[in-house]
This record gives structure tokens, C-alpha cells and sequence, in this order.
């Protein structure tokens, strides 16, 4: 992939983007969560892809949301909010954990692609928040820096649901907050108002995604 940091060396000196606006912050939300609803209903009506569609993405993409979410095959953005391909920059990893990787996509979709609007996507039943709460000793030093990366929480209930539950909530808090601490351009675009910053939780058996209020901290 090839881009030009330019935009990004420019963030300070002036407003970034302001012709050919997109989507608010707030409008962007607004059609995920009517895609959300679509979802839940089984009544979806944009996710299909044509060969125009396609050949139109060909030429650029202009994304509404940045999707950060856990690699987990049960939880795909796209189908969860009802989007077609080129409406949503998705991120990827297990656990939905940050790090300098992904900073630097999400920078370059708020600098580069005006992307409006970033969700922080964790999902109930997490393998990897389970498999850092039972802190057990994992098979190599990579799968020990993943588990090492995510925040479950202190003082989680006793019943093994509910801790899972309470930590699954507690770790999107966590890396929905690292996003705009470690992450100058990050915290420029939110504190301007440019982009917005949401935390949620996708229910695998409803199919319907909670909406979380991110720390004031």
C-alpha cells in the first residue's frame, strides 16, 4: 500500500480535508447502528457486492468508520453493521488489542481517508480475554505478548460468566482510551471534534451491538 505521510505532517498547521465532506461523526454512528438494527431483524439490504461496486472501489476508497475489533470469524463488521465493501476500514486482532500497528492505521485512515468516526468492537465470549483471565502459561513468547496486551480489569465478580462478561466490557474501555493517549494525531482529530471514538460490545447470540460510554479520563 502506498501513501503519502504529507497530510499528516500538515495536521497542525490546518484544517485537514475540509473540501468534499463525508459523513458527521454523529451521522456516521447513526448508520451503523440502523445497519446494526437491519442485522439483528435479518433484513439486511447493503452488504452485497456487484462488479460496479467493485470496480468503482478500484479507483479509491472513502470508509465512514474505522472498525477496531477482535479476529474472531464470528464477528465481521461488514455483515454486523449491514455495510457493502469500501464503507468500513477494519482492523483485525485478536482481542481487539492496540499497539504502534494499529496507531498507525487508524492515523492514516483519519489523515488520509477523512475517515469520521472509529469503534472500538470487542465481543462477548472472547477467547483471548478468557485466555488472559485464566492466566495460564501460553505456548510461545507472540501468543504471551498478545494475552500480556489486554486489559481485563481488577475486582471482576466471582462467577466465571459475569468476570467474562465484566472483563470483555473493561478491555474495549481500555484500548478505546490508548487510542487517543499514544496517539498524538488520534488525540487531535477527537479533541477538534473531527472524529468521534465509540466503544461497543457485539452479543454473538442476538447479534446486536451495545453501545458503551468511553472514559472521561
Amino acid at each position: 500500500m502506498r501513501w503519502s505521510l504529507a497530510p499528516i505532517i500538515l495536521l497542525t498547521c490546518r484544517p485537514l480535508f475540509a473540501e468534499d465532506a463525508g459523513p458527521t461523526p454523529d451521522q456516521a454512528l447513526k448508520l451503523l447502528k440502523e445497519g446494526n438494527a437491519r442485522f439483528v431483524r435479518d433484513m439486511p439490504k447493503e452488504a452485497e457486492l456487484g462488479s460496479k461496486r467493485r470496480i468503482e472501489l478500484a479507483q479509491g476508497q472513502k470508509p465512514i468508520a474505522v472498525i477496531l475489533t477482535c479476529s474472531d470469524s464470528r464477528a465481521a463488521p461488514e455483515i454486523i453493521f449491514d455495510k457493502r465493501l469500501g464503507m468500513l476500514f477494519v482492523i483485525r486482532v485478536a482481542g481487539n488489542v492496540t499497539g504502534p500497528e494499529v496507531y498507525g492505521s487508524i492515523e492514516y485512515a483519519l489523515a488520509v481517508l477523512k475517515t469520521p468516526l472509529v469503534v472500538v468492537l470487542g465481543h462477548t465470549k472472547c477467547g483471548a480475554v478468557e485466555a488472559a483471565l485464566k492466566a495460564e502459561d501460553q505456548p510461545s513468547n507472540n501468543l504471551k505478548q498478545l494475552i500480556s496486551l489486554i486489559h481485563p480489569g481488577k475486582d471482576l465478580p466471582k462467577d466465571k460468566k459475569a468476570a467474562l462478561k465484566a472483563a470483555i466490557r473493561n478491555n474495549v474501555l481500555s484500548q478505546t482510551g490508548l487510542l487517543t493517549k499514544k496517539s498524538e494525531i488520534i488525540r487531535d482529530f477527537a479533541t477538534s471534534g473531527r472524529v468521534r471514538i465509540v466503544p461497543a460490545v457485539y452479543d454473538l447470540s442476538t447479534g446486536e451491538v451495545n453501545w458503551l460510554e468511553a472514559s472521561k479520563k
